[in-house]
C-alpha cells in the first residue's frame, strides 16, 4: 500500500484486526504464551520439566523467557495485524497505539530479572501475552458500545465510569501519576473515537483533547481524594469530540 494511507485508515483496520480477540478471555490469551514460550525453552533448555520449573530461577533463565515471550508478541501482532505494520511505516506514522505499530527493534520492554521463588512462578510472571494491556482497552471500549447501542455520549459515560469503578475503587499502585493517566483516558477516548466511527481524522489527537480536559476540569489532589469522575468532566469530554 502506499504512504498515503491515513492514520485513520491503519486506525480502522487494526481495531477491526484485533475485536475478535477481545472476545477471547485474558486467561486463555496468557495461556497460550506461556505455552509458546515453554516450548520454546524446552527447546533451548533441551527439555523444561517440573524439576526444573520448581527449582530456583537465575536471571539468564529469565532472560530467555523475556525473548521468547517477545519473539511471540511479535509473531502474534504481525499474524494478527497483517500489512498493517508494515503500511504505517512506510507512512511514517509512528508506533501507533499502544506501540502495535513499531518495529521489532525499538519494541523492547527490557530484560527481567528472578524475583520469585521457582521458574515456573518467574513464568506464570514473566510469559504473560504482551498485548494484554491493549486488548483489555479495546474489550472495555466494545462492552461500552454494545451497552450503548453505539449512542456516542452513552457509550463514553459508561466507558469513563467504568474505569473509574474498575481502576480508582482501590487505587492499587497510584501514587506518581493522575487519576486520568491511571485510568488510560487517552487511549480509551481515542479507541472510542474508531469503534463509534466518529468523523474524526486523529483519533490519537481525539484522545489527549479528552486528556487535556480531565486535567482541565480536575480538581486539586483529585487523583487521591476523589470519589468519582470530577464534576463538568463528561461535558467537557464530550465538547472535545464534539458530541
Amino acid at each position: 500500500m502506499s504512504g498515503n494511507t491515513s492514520g485513520r485508515e491503519l486506525r480502522d483496520r487494526t481495531y477491526l484486526a484485533l475485536l475478535p480477540w477481545t472476545r477471547v478471555p485474558m486467561g486463555d490469551l496468557h495461556a497460550r504464551c506461556a505455552e509458546a514460550v515453554t516450548a520454546a525453552l524446552a527447546v533451548l533448555w533441551d527439555g523444561c520439566d517440573d524439576a526444573l520449573l520448581d527449582a530456583p530461577a537465575g536471571d539468564g533463565q529469565i532472560h530467555a523467557i523475556v525473548a521468547a515471550q517477545k519473539a511471540y508478541g511479535l509473531g502474534w501482532r504481525d499474524a494478527v495485524l497483517g500489512d498493517v505494520t508494515a503500511d504505517a511505516r512506510a507512512a511514517r506514522l509512528g508506533d501507533g497505539p499502544g506501540g502495535l505499530w513499531a518495529p521489532a527493534e525499538r519494541w523492547n520492554r527490557g530484560r527481567g530479572r528472578a524475583f520469585r521463588p521457582t521458574l515456573r512462578r518467574n513464568l506464570e510472571f514473566f510469559a504473560m501475552h504482551p498485548w494484554a494491556g491493549e486488548l483489555e482497552r479495546l474489550r472495555a471500549v466494545r462492552c461500552a458500545v454494545e451497552a450503548a447501542s453505539a449512542d456516542p455520549r452513552t457509550t463514553l459515560t459508561l466507558l469513563l465510569r467504568t474505569a473509574w469503578t474498575d481502576k480508582a475503587t482501590e487505587r492499587r499502585g497510584w501514587g506518581d501519576a493522575e487519576w486520568w493517566q491511571y485510568l488510560d483516558v487517552e487511549a480509551l477516548a481515542a479507541w472510542a473515537v474508531v469503534a463509534l466511527g466518529l468523523p474524526v481524522e486523529d483519533p490519537a489527537g481525539a484522545g489527549t483533547a479528552v486528556e487535556e480536559a480531565a486535567e482541565a476540569v480536575s480538581p486539586f489532589d483529585w487523583t487521591r481524594t476523589g470519589a468519582g469522575l470530577p464534576d463538568g468532566f463528561l461535558d467537557a469530554a464530550f465538547a472535545a469530540l464534539d458530541l
